[in-house]
């Protein structure tokens, strides 16, 4: 019997980009991929979603935004959110609230075993509380 496997969230702007990750990611998840802010948070609201990757900068920034509407949303589903970005903001106080921050360029692989650890982290979590 196959293991279902977890589904995610995969945001980015970049057509080229976005088909390199949703092709290694596919590898371990099952990919909601979206070159648009648009859809994102009914996929949210119907699916088992275990990760959003997003780049933020998406829509001049506005990825940003969507972040904090994913926490605010649903607080109770702690969602990981792992920002890909070509803009190292990890310092700045909109990083906050992500879980992980990965500054471009990052290799396919490299996103796939990070969102893995998170993944694993959080179910680990769960089963202990």
């Amino acid at each position: 019997m196959k293991t279902q496997l977890h589904a995610i969230v995969l945001i980015e702007e970049d057509a080229v980009t976005l088909e390199l990750y949703q092709r290694e990611l596919c590898k371990s998840f099952k990919v909601f991929a979206f070159i648009e802010l648009k859809g994102v948070l009914e996929v949210l609201a119907n699916q088992d979603i275990q990760a959003v990757v997003i780049e933020p900068e998406i829509n001049s920034g506005k990825g940003w935004g969507l972040i904090h509407s994913i926490y605010s949303t649903y607080p109770d589903r702690s969602i990981p959110v792992i920002v890909c970005s070509t803009r190292d903001s990890s310092n700045d106080g909109t990083a906050l609230e992500v879980t992980k921050y990965l500054t471009k360029p990052v290799l396919p692989g490299t996103l796939r075993e990070k969102t893995l650890e998170i993944i694993r982290e959080k179910d680990k979590l769960k089963r202990s509380s």
